[in-house]
């Protein structure tokens, strides 16, 4: 029996070890995957840095001048291209618009007294109704 329990001991000793060194190489494999990814973005922000440096070159304003002179015909800006305030078109009168939806939308009594009667269609009957004395109640 004690030797059934030193075997099961060596056996998870064993089986252990096996899992720790499985660890500890994937554990460098992930530390090489990193460094590897380190390195790609330091050669990527060097290549933005000089693609930063090219722009910047490239859009120098003495360089651009050459350019627009050699490329195209240009005028600088006078006077005579310039608008004034008494050229541009009055805005138009807008108004109360508030007021002009509120009127819109109000019911027929907030409208005011209206001067013909409303009419649905219907023909009215007018029935007058005369009060006679009776000779009996007197």
């Amino acid at each position: 029996m004690i030797r059934l329990l030193n075997l099961l001991a060596v056996a998870g000793l064993v089986a252990s070890a096996i899992y720790a060194y499985s660890i500890k190489y994937d554990t460098l494999y992930q530390g090489g995957q990193v460094s590897k990814l380190k390195a790609g973005l330091h050669a990527e922000r060097q290549a933005i840095a000089v693609l930063r440096a090219e722009w910047q070159l490239l859009t120098r304003p003495d360089r651009l001048q050459a350019a627009v002179e050699k490329h195209l015909a240009l005028e600088p800006i006078g006077t005579a291209h310039l608008g004034r305030l008494a050229d541009l078109p009055a805005r138009p009168e807008r108004g109360d618009e508030i007021g002009r939806l509120l009127a819109a939308t109000a019911t027929p009594k907030e409208k005011g007294p209206a001067s013909e009667p409303r009419t649905t269609g219907s023909i009215t009957r007018t029935v007058v109704t005369t009060r006679t004395p009776n000779p009996a109640s007197r």
